[in-house]
């Protein structure tokens, strides 16, 4: 399952909820059998071997995060906001 967050415009909201009470459904069941069949039948073509592979790996593939241990005197930043940045409590 993928939960995501979508846009619809007013008069979609509308026309959703309105559907939802005349199936006796909740508005998020429908819209997840909309959007499952739309998704299906626009993109049904698409399969496995259809989707492109990268031929690399991302620039930043197996990197470490940037860790900053400089100190106040080291910093570029006023030690006033040295310390408001760093309070951990």
């Amino acid at each position: 399952m993928i939960s995501t967050n979508i846009c619809l415009n007013d008069q979609a909201k509308k026309l959703l909820i309105k559907a939802a009470a005349i199936k006796g459904i909740s508005i998020e069941s429908l819209a997840s059998q909309i959007i499952n069949e739309a998704i299906q039948g626009q993109y049904a073509i698409i399969n496995e071997d259809f989707v492109a592979v990268p031929k690399q790996k991302p620039a930043l593939a197996g990197t470490e995060p940037f860790y900053f241990l400089a100190t106040p005197e080291e910093s570029g930043i006023p030690a006033d906001e040295w310390e408001m940045e760093n309070d951990y409590s």
